[in-house]
């Protein structure tokens, strides 16, 4: 019976961890926001578009959130965790979905 809980154990351990590395591996950049003031906390985004999302945080000002902008097929996706309203959710789901993941991290293709 010990054996059988160390094994479920380490199991959610590697599951937890492989959850992880994929919720990573999928993430373009995460933007954190305070008192309508923006940084990128971890990735990069693409000068234009970090440009938009500034002009969308700055009106209504945003106290707080955080902004993770994910892989989605040919486009990206937006999580946010904080006090967004629901037209600046929208918006940001316009910039960030309506630009293609080359463009939207500032890729540029070796020639």
């Amino acid at each position: 019976m010990e054996v059988l809980a160390g094994v479920a154990l380490a199991l959610a351990f590697a599951l937890t961890a492989l959850w992880f590395a994929a919720r990573a591996a999928t993430t373009i950049c995460v933007l954190e926001i305070e008192k309508g003031k923006l940084r990128v906390a971890s990735g990069a985004l693409a000068p234009r578009v970090l440009d938009d999302v500034r002009d969308i945080v700055k009106r209504p000002k945003v106290t707080w959130a955080i902004v993770r902008v994910l892989r989605a097929k040919e486009h990206g996706r937006v999580e946010v965790k904080g006090e967004l309203t629901k037209d600046q959710l929208q918006q940001l789901r316009n910039v960030i979905g309506s630009t293609p993941l080359a463009k939207l991290a500032g890729i540029r293709k070796k020639a």
